[in-house]
């Protein structure tokens, strides 16, 4: 009775971390009786505990042969399944579901042993068993939540786990699953508070400050996600996943020498992950680090072989193509992205139309944000010389395209998805460059009926539309947004009116008198736009729209910007000014350095104010 009292104590030694000290104990004992069975179980749990599963099976198997008590076959059947010798690991187990029904433990380790089967539904049942024995014990519902993450269940594994922490809301074992499923199923709004409550309860532990920091990075919290995750990093410098963060993080921000350290980190500790390297490479490309960017966008698709990460480094390199002029190549490149976006309901299982000329109609589908629709609608009236086509748009600038020449076009209809079924064919508008082999940028400036341009010889001032944020739903809109208060100089400005072009304006606005945007669709944008005397803008879909109404556009692009305002669609005249091949009014001001916060845009907006004066001088000049 006494050894039995030694042993239990090593077990609870063990269940606290203290392995060294239970297993000292289980030594005494087994010195005192080497065939006592449950010492000799006792130091399978610890062998397993520290990983030695080999030795875990013999000592258990002896254990199991002195004395055959159901746990020590479970312990055996575990220690089994992880030297994968499953169907043992399944008999061991079995007899403990056998001798002892009722044991909620011998139910979890028969999931562990199905689910390894892939005999999911049977695994979940057996889970679910475990827990009608002990409803009230949190660890079987953690199981269960932990389960049915894995497997993609993760709003069902959100209520179990809820249910679990509503057990005992104190345990942060629990308040971190949570956290995780949450975080795993896109929520990480709601995970980030159970995040924060563990890290703060364990400030030195490195997974703790690493969750905190993802969560925080993934609400755009990119101040408090970077000073969390750099001291998890500290904590631990071996973290590739926590150096990626920081590094995205970093990036984020516009600190993108400081991000590419940060990746080139991770990728060092983990060199086989091709989503590091991608992260990694992405940030190069950024930088302008061009060659280094392409020798590791082809290292991953090389190595990822058919996955989605070979399609994202393919699409990536021909934007890399696209950025220097290389049309021809990157747009048969950026066709990977059809490899990870699905096309609209109204064109699956459609084939893909190759441009060959046909009789029968072609679907073309808007891909992306409302910017690229308007980029890539120049290519509807060369597909149409080809096949009969069914144009789909979004909602919000369906109106819009019907008020252009193209929609006037004999074999051009605008529809909805009810009209597909007549299309034998479809087309993502970015394809239209491959299909039609029409590789390199052209202008184009359509005939939209219905708006009334502005006449510079009849008024002194100088109207001017603004807009300086994007969509904050992009992770990295940080970058290509600018602070409104530093649009202040031009406030200062005689004789101009203020337009705001920015759609959500819930966050600040400019220092000084600016009219509103009135609530409506792209139509209504556009008919306040054609109006204006010049727009100010950052890379959004304003400037596109801009660029096809023939409205002087001022675009701030970021340092390491899109690609279609990259050194392959622009044009440097004489006097230093960047045009755009597209749109031949847009007029590109980068950033001459990347950065954190304002400074990066100050030069910017230096120059757009010496562009407004001489604007403002020569209407001045032109009033008789």
């Amino acid at each position: 009775m006494q050894m039995d009292t030694q042993v239990e104590s090593a077990l609870v030694l063990l269940a606290h971390g203290n392995a060294e000290q239970a297993l000292r104990v289980l030594q005494s004992c087994l010195q005192q009786n080497p065939h006592h069975a449950g010492a000799l179980h006792g130091m399978a749990c610890v062998a397993r505990a520290g990983g030695d599963n080999r030795a875990a099976v013999a000592l258990a198997a002896k254990a199991v042969q002195l004395q055959a008590e159901p746990h020590f076959h479970i312990t055996l059947g575990l220690a089994l399944l992880a030297e994968g010798q499953v169907e043992a690991a399944r008999a061991a187990i079995h007899v403990a579901v056998l001798a002892s029904p009722r044991d909620p433990r011998a139910h979890d380790a028969m999931a562990s042993v199905l689910e390894a089967q892939q005999r999911i539904a049977e695994a979940e049942r057996a889970l679910r068993t475990a827990i009608k024995l002990r409803p009230l014990e949190q660890e079987r519902h953690l199981a269960l939540a932990a389960f049915l993450s894995r497997h993609g269940q993760l709003e069902k594994a959100i209520e179990v786990s809820g249910k679990a922490l509503r057990l005992d809301t104190q345990n942060l074992f629990a308040q971190n699953l949570h956290g995780m499923i949450l975080h795993g199923a896109g929520k990480s709004a709601e995970a980030e508070p159970y995040f924060r409550t563990v890290a703060a309860e364990l400030p030195t532990s490195a997974p703790a400050l690493a969750n905190h920091g993802a969560a925080l990075f993934a609400t755009r919290s990119y101040e408090e996600a970077r000073d969390v995750l750099v001291k998890s990093a500290q904590l631990d410098t071996k973290a590739a996943e926590t150096r990626s963060n920081l590094g995205l993080v970093q990036m984020a921000l516009g600190r993108l020498q400081e991000a590419a350290q940060e990746l080139q980190a991770a990728c060092a500790l983990q060199q086989n992950d091709t989503r590091l390297m991608l992260n990694y490479a992405t940030v190069l490309a950024d930088l302008g680090k061009r060659e280094q960017a392409e020798a590791l966008f082809c290292k991953v698709e090389k190595q990822a072989g058919n996955s989605t990460d070979a399609a994202r480094a393919c699409m990536n390199r021909g934007v890399l193509y696209l950025a220097e002029g290389r049309f021809a190549e990157g747009w048969k490149l950026f066709e990977a992205r059809q490899h990870l976006v699905a096309p609209p309901a109204c064109a699956a299982g459609l084939p893909q139309w190759d441009g060959a000329p046909q009789e029968k109609p072609v679907l073309l589908y808007a891909e992306q944000g409302l910017g690229d629709v308007l980029q890539f609608l120049r290519y509807v009236s060369p597909a149409a010389q080809r096949a009969p086509v069914l144009l789909y748009v979004p909602q919000s600038i369906r109106s819009f395209v019907l008020q252009m020449e193209l929609a006037r076009l004999p074999h051009v209809t605008i529809c909805t998805s009810q009209h597909a079924p007549k299309a034998v064919a479809a087309c993502g508008l970015m394809s239209l460059p491959d299909v039609l082999g029409m590789e390199a940028p052209f202008a184009w400036r359509p005939d939209i009926a219905g708006l009334q341009k502005a006449d510079p010889g009849k008024k002194t001032v100088l109207r001017i539309g603004l807009c300086w944020a994007g969509s904050s739903t992009y992770q990295f809109d940080r970058r290509r947004s600018l602070n409104p208060q530093l649009l202040e100089p031009l406030g200062r400005l005689d004789n101009v009116v203020f337009q705001s072009l920015q759609k959500h304006t819930e966050g600040q606005q400019p220092p000084f008198p600016i009219e509103k945007l009135p609530q409506g669709d792209v139509l209504e944008t556009a008919r306040v736009m054609a109006g204006l005397d010049v727009v100010i803008t950052v890379d959004t879909m304003i400037a596109h729209l801009g660029g096809l109404l023939g409205v002087p556009v001022l675009l701030l692009d970021r340092f390491g910007g899109d690609w279609r305002w990259a050194a392959g669609s622009t044009m440097t005249q004489p006097d230093g000014e960047v045009r755009s091949l597209w749109y031949p009014s847009v007029r590109v001001i980068r950033q001459p350095q990347a950065g954190e916060g304002d400074a990066p845009w100050q030069p910017c907006i230096v120059t757009v104010v010496q562009i407004l004066q001489k604007m403002a001088e020569k209407r001045t000049d032109m009033v008789p």
